[in-house]
């Protein structure tokens, strides 16, 4: 089986996200992940407004669930490194899983890992079978 289609980007934690003691705001991390499907699409070759609300072809392809999990704190202006990758590619929808590091000292430490599923759904919002273009983007190997 090849490898499942990955991106990686790096991210740096501007003040706005962190907390009183310059650690980030937990929502931040998800928007982190956010950020890394938004790229990973990007890498793959389709514009997220394309993938997220296709008017012209009348389907979206919005989050219907979020999970992370935090390892390590991350503070203001660490530079990150995320790494995106399709988890699970299904009939309806995807899951995208997420690594979140930190270097500190030379070492990669994991800071956050998690994931995002979203489903295709129609004008009225029913859901509908993953349309062929993202599952082609989803599915291509890396």
């Amino acid at each position: 089986m090849p490898p499942a289609p990955s991106h990686t980007i790096e991210i740096r934690v501007r003040f706005g996200e962190t907390d009183p003691y310059g650690v980030a705001y937990f929502a931040a991390v998800l928007d982190y992940f956010k950020r890394g499907m938004d790229e990973f699409l990007r890498s793959r070759g389709i514009l997220p407004d394309l993938a997220y609300r296709n008017r012209k072809r009348q389907y979206g392809f919005p989050v219907v669930a979020a999970q992370c999990r935090y390892r390590a704190p991350v503070r203001f202006d660490d530079l990150l490194t995320l790494r995106t990758r399709v988890a699970r590619v299904e009939k309806r929808g995807a899951t995208f899983g997420f690594s979140l590091f930190r270097t500190e000292s030379g070492k990669d430490i994991l800071a956050a890992e998690g994931s995002i599923s979203c489903r295709s759904i129609d004008a009225s919002w029913k859901t509908i079978p993953l349309p062929a273009e993202l599952k082609g983007v989803l599915s291509a190997p890396a």
